[in-house]
């Protein structure tokens, strides 16, 4: 008998293991900032190519981003998977982490998206003032009480992040981890708060065998740009001389492949197993652009020069 989406949506999320028929790209996008036509168009599209989880958070749009994913959910049960956040206002501040307001943002996310239990859900930010003890209990009593599925955190920092997922792990819960994780590097100082997988994050997520939910997989365009952006356009924290000559390579490669700088971009994040690269195209035909990055086969020695140059 088939496996349901969420089914292998569980064991993906498991193992590095995957059905030939899935893959581990999760769908982001200006959910409740477009028509809903457009939302309607692109999960259907991501869901028939065999994506599995669609990423949102309760604070996206001013707070319209769940529920204009809901209304397609609630069309189409079952066939989409649903990752979303809490932990920032609609504005993007953070906000504390208390277990009342936790499960109150909870409750109103179950609502928003038409769903009995949210498929992994995380906190977009951590609350250094609580401890993690307390934090990785709010976490279990939400599975407990049967609002969530799987349970995560993103943007927290390694030593945090470890002490979480061993508290989760004695408890038989293994988190998924949400960082900015791609070819690109970023200049942390320009990321406004969010964090990069570093090093030290990564260290905690072979260590604990954590999926990592990689978000802006593909540099916000980085790769697919000959140059700078527009004059205007706030600081890119992608665009670095280490990020330059990264790019250059890609380009390079793409050539002898025969295909695009940002399609072997994507294909470097997919190399490393256990990452789900979140991507967030606009429309139908920059979906099927980025899946092209599954078809697109990196040697180990590819992959190493492209991020080090040797």
């Amino acid at each position: 008998m088939p496996r349901s989406p969420l089914q292998l949506l569980d064991g993906l999320l498991d193992a590095d293991g995957m059905a030939a028929a899935a893959h581990r790209f999760v769908l982001g996008g200006p959910f409740g900032a477009e028509p809903a036509e457009t939302t309607a168009e692109r999960l259907a599209h991501f869901a028939d190519a065999g994506g599995l989880l669609v990423e949102t958070s309760h604070s996206y749009a001013g707070g319209r981003a769940e529920a204009a994913v809901g209304r397609w959910l609630r069309r189409n049960p079952g066939v989409l998977g649903v990752t979303t956040k809490v932990g920032h206002d609609p504005t993007g501040g953070d906000i504390p982490l208390s277990r009342d307001t936790v499960f109150a943002h909870v409750r109103s996310a179950l609502e928003n998206l038409g769903v009995e239990a949210v498929d992994v859900l995380l906190y977009h930010c951590d609350d250094p003032a609580r401890s993690v003890a307390e934090l990785a209990d709010t976490l279990v009593s939400l599975t407990e009480a049967g609002h969530v599925r799987r349970v995560g955190v993103s943007n927290w920092r390694a030593e945090r992040l470890s002490e979480l997922a061993a508290r989760l792990g004695e408890r038989g819960h293994t988190p998924v981890a949400s960082y900015q994780f791609s070819l690109a590097e970023p200049d942390p100082t320009l990321l406004a708060g969010s964090l990069h997988a570093d090093s030290a994050v990564l260290d905690v997520v072979r260590r604990h065998r954590l999926p990592l939910l990689g978000w802006s997989s593909q540099a916000r365009g980085y790769f697919a740009r000959s140059g700078p952006k527009e004059p205007g356009d706030r600081p890119d924290p992608y665009d670095t001389e280490d990020n330059r000559a990264r790019r250059l390579r890609c380009r390079e490669l793409a050539e002898r492949l025969g295909s695009r700088p940002e399609t072997v971009a994507l294909a470097w994040t997919l190399h490393h197993p256990g990452v789900w690269p979140s991507i967030g195209p606009r429309n139908t035909a920059q979906i099927d652009n980025s899946l092209r990055a599954r078809r697109l086969t990196l040697t180990e020695e590819q992959v190493h020069w492209l991020r080090d140059g040797r």
